[in-house]
């Protein structure tokens, strides 16, 4: 017996915390797909979608979407991967267009 004595009790409650510990990220991975549904749903809120068609410039863009063609940086920012240069526009490149002009991005 001596110090092996508890061997059976030692995985008992080892079992028990495994668990635990599994009840625990089941239930922060229900958690995320509620979270990530909320998010997709705030996002569709603040932002449009706007394929660019041939010659069209982030002007032209930010005119249509806000009448005034000076708001391109704000469509610009709002696209900071895909509009690294916003001189360069190709066509069919989808864009996210901030829908309200009034609320800073970031």
């Amino acid at each position: 017996m001596g110090v092996f004595s508890h061997d059976e009790d030692d995985r008992g409650a080892t079992l028990r915390h495994h668990e635990a510990q599994q009840r625990r990220a089941d239930a922060r991975s229900r958690q995320q797909r509620r979270d990530f549904g909320t998010h997709t749903a705030s996002w569709r809120q603040e932002f449009d979608l706007h394929v660019v068609k041939p010659g069209e410039t982030l002007a032209d863009i930010a005119g249509e979407a806000y009448g005034n063609p000076d708001s391109w940086p704000r469509i610009q920012q709002a696209n900071p991967i895909v509009l690294r240069n916003p001189e360069i526009l190709h066509a069919g490149l989808v864009l996210r267009i901030p829908r309200s002009e009034d609320k800073p991005l970031a």
